[in-house]
């Protein structure tokens, strides 16, 4: 079963690393998102005893940014292997990053450019016994972005991700299942094996063309069926980490142990309606 941990995108964005477990350990959290580079920084012992200490699991981290200066991308790939030794020993498997549904690009050209671009990614993960997830981003006014649509569907984000490598996944957010319309059939339908991480929020209840990318709700307080999603992606056998991300200003602004509290409560509630 799936286990849910505290994204830094719904609050703590700001706090170390030492204080954002912290954070997540005592709003209840089973697990945190992970930045790497601390164990990379700071040696893999002291990463696992940070988490071991507050009884939290590992939950999902970035590569560095593909979408950068072709200059930049040496340095990205050497820094990507030594992160990728660190998660490979502390068993982070849940790497993943996300693609925007539009581009100027025509969709081929898009298409190959997020080819060359991430099969290096890929690549070193995969020596180091890793996934990578991409994340299908499907709001309409995002779709309709840039000149051309592209990808914002699970299969095929599949399709590419067949296209870069052989441990290459999805990421599975419930925000972009529903902007997608995905169904929870056909999500149930996707092996597990290639999921590699899993989103959890809640949208606003208004058409769904309307929804917007950084209006976020917690879970249960829009109109999303997550009991119909949590129920689906169990059926897929996943059994990973699932990332509270709430793109939500007012909780922002909120102190960020009030945040925290919140949002597991309103995920608990969710949570036990299963």
């Amino acid at each position: 079963m799936e286990y849910i941990c505290l994204n830094r995108g719904t609050t703590g964005g700001n706090l170390s690393q030492e204080e954002f477990v912290e954070l997540a350990a005592g709003a209840g959290f089973a697990g945190a998102d992970v930045d790497i580079n601390y164990g990379v920084q700071h040696g893999v012992a002291k990463l696992a005893d940070l988490y071991a200490t507050h009884h939290l699991r590992f939950g999902g981290w970035g590569a560095p940014d593909f979408r950068a200066e072709s200059a930049k991308l040496p340095e990205g790939l050497a820094q990507l292997k030594k992160m990728a030794s660190v998660a490979a020993q502390v068993k982070a498997d849940s790497c993943a990053t996300w693609i925007m549904p539009s581009s100027d690009l025509p969709f081929l050209e898009n298409w190959n450019f997020h080819v060359s671009r991430i099969k290096p990614i890929a690549e070193i993960l995969r020596e180091h016994g890793l996934r990578f997830g991409l994340e299908f981003v499907a709001p309409y006014h995002l779709r309709r972005k840039f000149k051309h649509e592209f990808i914002f569907t699970p299969g095929l984000m599949l399709e590419l991700a067949d296209a870069i490598g052989t441990n290459v996944g999805l990421l599975v957010d419930s925000f972009h299942c529903h902007t997608a319309g995905t169904t929870w059939q056909h999500l149930a339908e996707i092996p597990a094996k290639r999921i590699v991480l899993a989103h959890l929020n809640d949208a606003p209840r208004v058409p769904v063309g309307q929804v917007q990318d950084g209006e976020r709700l917690l879970p249960g307080d829009g109109g999303i069926d997550l009991t119909g999603f949590l129920q689906a992606l169990r059926r897929t056998g996943y059994n990973g980490p699932m990332s509270l991300e709430v793109f939500n200003q007012p909780l922002r602004e909120m102190p960020a142990p009030q945040a925290a509290t919140l949002a597991w409560r309103a995920t608990q509630r969710v949570l036990q309606g299963l």
